[in-house]
């Protein structure tokens, strides 16, 4: 293939232009427009969902400062570059300035970063299109990289036909034609044949479709014209699938002319999207036109949300992430929430979100409720593409009309980082709403920081302010300094000034405080060192000083005896400004154990605390608990565990200070005794008994689980008080078990034994799998007539709701707000 250096615009039809037969390869450069010297190389379905703009990162030409000759063509070595088995390979550059590529802005600390690409293969593959690999199932194995083949070098277009047809010179039309393969940064294009139109157009027929490098993304298309100067596709009624974007599945989508312009923007019209494999069933998004920012969101415009062939919401504008940020105050919501309670009415709560790119984004929030009122929010994210500044602001504003009263809530959040060393932080909350049937004075919160951080040493400055109404205030200002002098030798020293007013009725108080708190840490190979001197010098005195305080922790104490030995030994002067009394205190810590061993197949553990305090007066007083338990194995389903404790204190309790060292003043024993019978995950009772050696019956507590199926689970827990008129006092009932195809309905609520076994505190809550798409949740709550109604997409599992049934924390999930 010849060099051509005429004409700029006609350079990309160098590959076109070479016979089937001669398999060599060339490279093209031509002179600049001032239009070319700003173009970008743009890559289609670089993990993006809809598959039509690049992940993050866009490789921008070097633009020189001023005008500069064209540089002279040059040739891609053909020497020791191999050729495909089959077809023929051709190179041709883009007539432009081809360098390193400009550095990304930094991003922000919250958005996944995206993985470099490595280089492109040129290993022809089918003609049609390959599958693509749901998102949350296994990956494939990856595949072994080839051997003695050819790269694309950057900046360069690549492609690999069965043969060539058309004439071989510059500014005249021709065609490739089998199994046609484009490669382009990231991405390839396939179809059966393609067509030059001698300026800068390749029109790309026969079934075409694109595929990204990652084959996770692929665009089908009844046509597809390709700009081989800004490498940018056109798609004539374009639709196709993709696994990025999405935690579980694949995202559908389909638009009448899907294109992507200069910044990498991709745009079509009259988009369709669902993350369902079979929407009728399930739901999809319609809009007027919907835009795709590379790695960042998409945003539909005009969209109506479709269940089956029901349209049941329309919203101005609805925006999915493509990245993930976890630095947002709420998850992302997509579709309105409905529903109905005692005290607010019938309601209904809408997000619109909204975003410039990366930098700048957020939604506004729209409440309703029928006997409150109009509820608006503006939750916003924002920083600056260099890294140096980011925030938020969460705004809530809402009149009751009910009692007349307005209710506002605010919370900004700035971080500014002024070099790597130097960073501040400004927080400020305002609260006057706490929810409902709360009547709470206005809350205020003001924090300003400044913090000069390096590897030896840190200073740290804040302010602070806090507000109740009229009815209190503080004021703080505290200044840290840490030095590392060395490995083993560091020193804090903190400074804090406080003042503070209160006013309830007729009562009013203030005070103002200052404290000194300086700790030098040393560290050597037998023992940890720690001086602390802490002072607080006040107008109405409390606490306690240490003037100063030596700690001393062996890390080896008789390290060869039966069982393991830990001391600290601590030795200060004190004082109590309250009373001004002032002495001498010395602290001996020892832990013995936990001494373990195997008793005729059971297993024994014991734990021994002492503590011998000793003062400048005199005085003597000593603690001892100990801590001991026996686990035995019935049967392979039968497991009884006995643990006793017991706390001893001897000398005077509460002398000679007055806060330090309060002991208590009786001593205390206990014994527990728990049996628990199961058989692997399908039953498990556990019988809970307890005594304090005083001669009274203890509760006995039970727990109950049965699961029989994988999908199914009854809890039952509670304690049976012994003795006349008591017994069974309430008892806490949940399960989960199917109701139907695709159903899952879940309770929770407590069986009161003294009002005839009546069921109380009901919450029912009720999930409606469709089309394995999409749930339709439905939570009702007894004790605040709540009724709720979510809908949450299966595509995005961490944005969806659990109930939480046998788990740990809150049973009925933390986003109903009741």
């Amino acid at each position: 293939m010849r060099a051509f250096r005429n004409r700029p615009a006609l350079a990309a039809l160098a590959c076109l232009y070479a016979l089937a037969s001669g398999n060599v390869a060339a490279a093209a450069a031509a002179a600049q427009t001032p239009a070319l010297e700003n173009a970008r190389a743009i890559s289609l379905l670089d993990a993006t969902p809809c598959g039509t703009v690049p992940r993050g990162s866009i490789e921008v030409a070097q633009v020189p400062a001023t005008p500069t000759p064209s540089p002279a063509p040059t040739n891609v070595p053909v020497g020791g570059l191999p050729q495909p088995s089959n077809g023929t390979l051709q190179f041709f550059q883009t007539p432009r300035p081809f360098g390193s590529p400009a550095p990304s802005p930094p991003p922000l600390p919250s958005v996944a970063a995206t993985p470099t690409a490595g280089p492109i293969f040129l290993v022809r593959g089918g003609v049609t299109p390959p599958p693509i690999t749901p998102a949350g199932q296994g990956a494939p194995p990856p595949t072994p990289e080839p051997t003695g083949v050819p790269t694309l070098p950057p900046g360069y277009v690549a492609i690999i036909a069965d043969h060539v047809t058309g004439n071989t010179k510059l500014g005249q039309p021709g065609d490739a034609e089998g199994n046609v393969h484009i490669y382009y940064g990231q991405d390839e294009i396939v179809g059966q044949r393609a067509h030059y139109d001698g300026d800068r157009t390749v029109t790309v027929t026969g079934h075409p479709f694109i595929i990204d490098e990652q084959r996770d993304s692929i665009l089908n298309a009844n046509e597809i014209y390709f700009d081989t100067i800004d490498q940018t596709a056109r798609l004539v009624n374009g639709n196709g699938e993709s696994a990025q974007g999405v935690e579980r599945g694949l995202v559908h989508y389909r638009a009448q002319d899907m294109h992507t312009d200069a910044n990498g923007t991709g745009h079509g019209q009259h988009p369709y999207v669902t993350t369902c494999e079979h929407p009728r069933g399930g739901y999809h998004i319609t809009g007027r036109n919907m835009d795709v920012i590379p790695g960042d969101r998409i945003v539909i415009y005009d969209a109506i949300l479709w269940l089956g062939a029901a349209a049941v919401f329309f919203l101005p504008k609805v925006v999915i992430p493509l990245r993930q940020v976890v630095t947002r105050s709420e998850r992302q919501q997509y579709f309105p929430n409905v529903g109905y309670d005692a005290y607010e009415g019938y309601w209904i709560q809408t997000k619109f979100a909204f975003g410039k790119n990366r930098y700048y984004y957020g939604y506004y929030e729209l409440n309703y409720y029928s006997k409150v009122g109009l509820g608006i929010g503006y939750v916003a994210f924002f920083a600056r593409p260099n890294g140096r500044r980011s925030g938020n602001v969460n705004f809530y504003h809402i009149h009751d009309r009910r009692v007349g009263q307005t209710q506002t809530n605010l919370t900004v959040q700035e971080t500014e980082n002024f070099s790597n060393t130097l960073h501040s932080t400004v927080n400020y909350s305002y609260q006057s709403n706490y929810g409902p049937l709360t009547n709470l004075p206005a809350n205020e919160n003001l924090s300003l920081n400044v913090a000069h951080h390096t590897e030896k040493d840190s200073q740290d400055y804040t302010f602070t302010h806090t507000s109740v109404g009229t009815q209190s205030q503080s004021n703080g200002l505290t200044f840290a300094d840490t030095i590392q002098f060395n490995p083993a030798l560091s020193e804090s020293l903190n400074f804090s000034l406080t003042n503070s007013q209160s006013h309830y009725g007729t009562f009013s108080s203030s005070n103002a405080s200052a404290t000194i708190d300086s700790v030098l840490h040393w560290t050597t190979r037998g023992a940890d060192y720690q001086l602390t001197w802490d002072r607080s010098y006040s107008r109405v005195p409390f606490g306690d000083n240490e003037t100063p305080q030596l700690d001393i922790r062996p890390y080896q104490f008789f390290p060869h005896f039966i069982f393991p030995v830990s001391a600290q030994f601590t030795l200060g002067q004190y004082s109590e400004p309250s009373n001004a009394f002032h002495s001498q205190r010395a602290d001996l810590a020892f832990v013995l154990g936990p001494a373990v061993y195997r008793v005729f197949g059971s297993d024994f553990q014991a734990t021994v605390d002492v503590n011998q305090y000793a003062y400048g007066t005199g005085d003597l007083k000593a603690s001892i608990t100990q801590l001991m338990s026996l686990t035995t194995p019935i049967t392979n389903h039968i497991v009884n565990m006995v643990t006793y404790n017991e706390a001893n204190y001897n000398g005077p309790p509460a002398v000679p200070f007055q806060y330090l060292d309060q002991l208590p003043t009786q001593n205390t024993k206990g014994a527990q005794d728990l049996l628990r019978l199961f058989n692997g995950s399908v039953y498990n009772l556990s019988l809970g008994f307890s005594t304090l050696f005083d001669a009274k019956a203890q509760p006995v507590s039970y727990q109950f689980q049965l699961s029989p199926t994988a999908n199914s689970v009854l809890l039952l827990g509670g304690s049976y008080l012994p003795g006349p008129g008591l017994g069974f006092q309430e008892t806490n009932v949940q399960m989960s078990v199917p109701f139907g195809r695709d159903t899952q309905l879940e309770f929770a609520g407590n069986v009161n034994w003294d009002i005839h076994r009546r069921i109380t505190d009901k919450i029912v809550y009720l999930t409606k799998t469709i089309g394995q798409c999409y749930q339709v949740q439905v939570l009702y709550n007894e004790d605040s007539k709540l009724v709720n109604v979510s809908l949450d997409l299966l595509a995005f599992p961490t944005h969806a709701i659990g109930f939480g049934v046998g788990q740990g924390g809150a049973l009925i999930p933390s986003n109903f707000n009741f």
